[in-house]
C-alpha cells in the first residue's frame, strides 16, 4: 500500500466513524434512550461523506452518503417528531442514493476502458443480477400483503433501483460489489419489516441491520476512496 493510502486510512475521520458506529452499536445493545440517536445515527453517514471529501474521493459517494444521512434521519419519523410522510421521503433519499451509486459505478467501469474487460464476464453478471432479482422477488412476495397500494408501487421501484445499484457495484469491482451486496440485504432487511415479516424493534434486527448497513456503506467507501489515492480509475469530481 502506497504512503499516500496509508495516510488516507488514518484519517482521524475514519476514527470518528467507528467511534459513532460503536456507540450506535451500544444504543442498541444496551437499550439506550433514543435521543441518544442523535449521537450516533444521524452523524454516521455525514462523518464518512466528510472523510471522502477530505481524501478528494469521489464526488458523487459524497452525495450519495449525504442522501443515507437524509434517510436515516427521516426514517425515524417518531424520533424527530414527524409522521409517515417524512418517511416516504426517507425512501425518495435513499431511492437517489442508489441512483447516484450507480451512476458512480457506471462511471468506474467505463472509465476503467481495458481493465473492465477482465472483470466479471456476462455471464456472471447476469447471474448476480438473476441472483439478486429472485431475492428481491421472494422479499417482495413476503411483505406484499403487509403494504398498503402506495407502498407496493414505492416498494416495487424502490429494490428495482437497490438491485441495479447493487449489480454495477460488483460489476465496478470486488469490494465495491461486496459493499453493495451489504446494502442491498440491510435494505431487504427494511423491506421486510415495512411489510410485517419481521420484528423492527427486536434488538436482533436492529443488531443485523447495522452492521449490513454501516459495512456496507464503509467498503464501498473504501473501495473508492484508496483507489483514487494511488491514481487509478476513479472520477473524483463526478
Amino acid at each position: 500500500m502506497s504512503d499516500s493510502s496509508t495516510r488516507v486510512l488514518r484519517s482521524p475521520w475514519l476514527l470518528a466513524f467507528a467511534l459513532a458506529a460503536m456507540a450506535q452499536f451500544a444504543l442498541v445493545v444496551f437499550h439506550l434512550p433514543a435521543q441518544l440517536a442523535f449521537v450516533s445515527t444521524f452523524l454516521l453517514a455525514p462523518i464518512l461523506a466528510v472523510w471522502v471529501w477530505r481524501a478528494r474521493g469521489p464526488r458523487l459517494l459524497v452525495v450519495a452518503l449525504l442522501l443515507c444521512w437524509v434517510g436515516d434521519v427521516l426514517g425515524n419519523p417518531r424520533l424527530i417528531g414527524l409522521g409517515h410522510a417524512a418517511f416516504l421521503v426517507s425512501i425518495a433519499a435513499y431511492a437517489a442514493a442508489f441512483v447516484v451509486l450507480t451512476v458512480l459505478f457506471v462511471q468506474v467501469t467505463v472509465r476503467a476502458g481495458s481493465a473492465s474487460r477482465a472483470g466479471p464476464s456476462r455471464g456472471v453478471r447476469a447471474s448476480i443480477w438473476l441472483l439478486y432479482a429472485a431475492v428481491i422477488a421472494m422479499v417482495l412476495a413476503a411483505s406484499w400483503g403487509g403494504l398498503d397500494p402506495t407502498l407496493r408501487v414505492v416498494g416495487v421501484v424502490y429494490l428495482l433501483l437497490l438491485g441495479v445499484m447493487a449489480t454495477t457495484g460488483f460489476i465496478a469491482g470486488t469490494s465495491s460489489g461486496v459493499g453493495t451486496g451489504l446494502l442491498l440485504a440491510a435494505h431487504l432487511l427494511v423491506s421486510l419489516e415495512v411489510g410485517g415479516v419481521v420484528d423492527g424493534t427486536a434488538m436482533l434486527f436492529r443488531v443485523a441491520y447495522w452492521i449490513l448497513y454501516l459495512s456496507g456503506i464503509v467498503v464501498i467507501a473504501l473501495s473508492m476512496v484508496p483507489r483514487h489515492a494511488r491514481g487509478e480509475a476513479v472520477p473524483a469530481y463526478g
